[in-house]
């Protein structure tokens, strides 16, 4: 985790046009909007929990729009993790989140295996917040 957030630190302060760098490009604009450690890109549970919860909610069909199950997502992955944010310590930072997938088409999980297909683990749309089989976006 810290070698990819030093990746995402550097990026961020690259010595190049911001065209050529969405990374610089975002964490310019969030640090404009006055936030703290804008190049955060490691977003996942809170501290000591796991699952997003999609899965169980559109197991016990608690929902009935799409964009419900995106929102459950987005509140169960809303914690920043890095070096700047301790060693183990996610903290919640669910505005840097939602601005970052607010320039964001498509969230994919890529799995390469053998053994599965894409519909075969309820876990491919619990760990995007939105059906599956065709696409992954919000």
């Amino acid at each position: 985790m810290d070698l990819l957030d030093d990746m995402f630190e550097r990026a961020a302060a690259a010595n190049e046009p911001i065209e050529m760098n969405f990374i610089k490009k975002h964490a310019e604009e969030l640090r404009a909007d006055g936030v703290e450690r804008p190049a955060s890109r490691l977003f996942s549970n809170p501290p000591g929990d796991y699952g997003s919860m999609v899965n169980e909610r559109v197991g016990t069909g608690d929902w009935s729009e799409s964009e419900s199950l995106g929102e459950t997502w987005k509140g169960r992955n809303a914690f920043s993790y890095g070096r700047g944010e301790g060693t183990g310590a996610g903290r919640a930072r669910p505005e840097v989140l939602d601005k970052l997938l607010q320039t964001t088409d498509r969230v994919v999980q890529e799995i390469d295996s053998v053994e599965y297909g894409l519909s075969d683990i309820q876990e491919y749309y619990a760990n995007t917040g939105k059906g599956f089989l065709l696409e992954y976006t919000f």
